[in-house]
């Protein structure tokens, strides 16, 4: 049995050191989150947003000037189509079979996966937009709130109208995918995907606004390094320098999303999964 949803969290953080949205369609990221990632499932558990009312009493506490109101979440253009696979997965010209729909020369996105005889990962955003905290005063007022030193928060998130996701099952499989404009819809937004194949651990949603989270990143504190002399003042932070990209809590996993035993059996080797040893 395949834990799906970590080991796609994983691999597809292997390959864009982001963070993705196993459930685009039912869990909501949004700028601002705070929370923990699930090591068993990979889900970000959301315990909070620095947005919520509730927030602005913590940083009342500790700033008791600046007002998250005032600096909200950043919208950026669209972007090109996100397309990305984990190592092994090929990208292909389209090339389906006898049973693709009428339209599809038409289609906004259209192109063929070549999976191996391992687990592979895909994400696909169509035209994603980027939304996320505005340079400067958030970060380093954040930085100061207690209540979020253990915690990890959201400051950016690819929003887009359409995605397609898929794990792969290891028989080495093609997938064929293609976006295509709804039959009689006015609105170009108005979008349907079509796909070759019938596979349990593949997801797609289309929306005509900007709905889907499928990937967003993650930063947490970095501790401040304690003053080599007494009378050396401590650095107020600067934006976002001192916050750190977030790794993964759990350790190496193998083809079905577990540990890895090689790992699970040497103490060395899985004391740290980003320093390690080649050897017991």
């Amino acid at each position: 049995m395949v834990n799906a949803s970590l080991k796609y969290v994983d691999l597809i953080r292997s390959c864009t050191a982001k963070w993705a949205n196993w459930s685009p369609e039912k869990q909501d990221i949004r700028v601002g989150s705070y929370g923990r990632f699930n090591a068993q499932t990979g889900r970000f558990d959301v315990q909070g947003n620095v947005y919520d009312p509730e927030f602005q009493k913590l940083l009342d506490a500790t700033d008791g000037k600046l007002k998250l109101s005032d600096y909200p979440p950043v919208l950026d253009d669209e972007e090109k189509d996100f397309t990305i696979g984990s190592m092994g997965v090929k990208k292909k010209d389209f090339t389906p079979g006898s049973d693709v729909v009428e339209g599809i020369d038409n289609a906004k996105y259209k192109e063929d996966w070549q999976f191996m005889k391992r687990r592979g990962a895909i994400l696909v955003m169509h035209k994603p937009r980027q939304e996320h905290f505005p340079k400067g005063k958030v970060f380093e007022a954040l930085y100061k709130v207690p209540e979020l030193k253990d915690m990890y928060i959201v400051p950016t998130v690819y929003k887009c109208r359409a995605y397609a996701l898929y794990l792969s099952d290891k028989s080495g499989e093609k997938v064929s995918l293609a976006l295509l404009p709804k039959s009689g819809a006015e609105n170009e937004a108005d979008l349907s995907w079509w796909t070759d194949s019938e596979a349990e651990l593949l997801s797609y949603g289309t929306d005509t606004n900007y709905a889907f989270s499928p990937l967003f990143t993650c930063k947490r504190k970095i501790p401040l390094i304690r003053r080599l002399m007494r009378d050396s003042p401590i650095p107020d932070p600067e934006d976002a320098a001192f916050w750190m990209d977030v790794y993964p809590s759990w350790e190496p996993l193998d083809d079905d999303g577990e540990i890895d035993p090689v790992y699970d059996v040497c103490p060395l080797l899985s004391c740290n999964r980003h320093q390690r040893l080649t050897l017991c």
